[in-house]
């Protein structure tokens, strides 16, 4: 495997990632849930955005391709 495959990988499990926050946040928009499952669906989605960032920074890492700064 080289190192752009692996890139690849991990780029395609953050989108994984995204994806599921996508989902987490449709499930914010669902009225009268339980609060503590509001609760949930957040810390949730706080540790998929932190795995999103630890793999975005693999890829640049891997790749040495830097997101541009507008």
């Amino acid at each position: 495997m080289t190192i752009n495959e692996l890139a690849a990988i991990l780029a395609r499990n953050n989108s994984d990632e995204q994806s599921a926050i996508e989902g987490y946040c449709k499930i914010l928009n669902i009225p009268n849930l339980p609060q503590e499952l509001y609760d949930d669906i957040r810390e949730i989605m706080s540790d998929e955005m932190n795995h999103s960032m630890k793999l975005s920074a693999w890829v640049t890492h891997l790749t040495g391709v830097v997101p541009n700064k507008t």
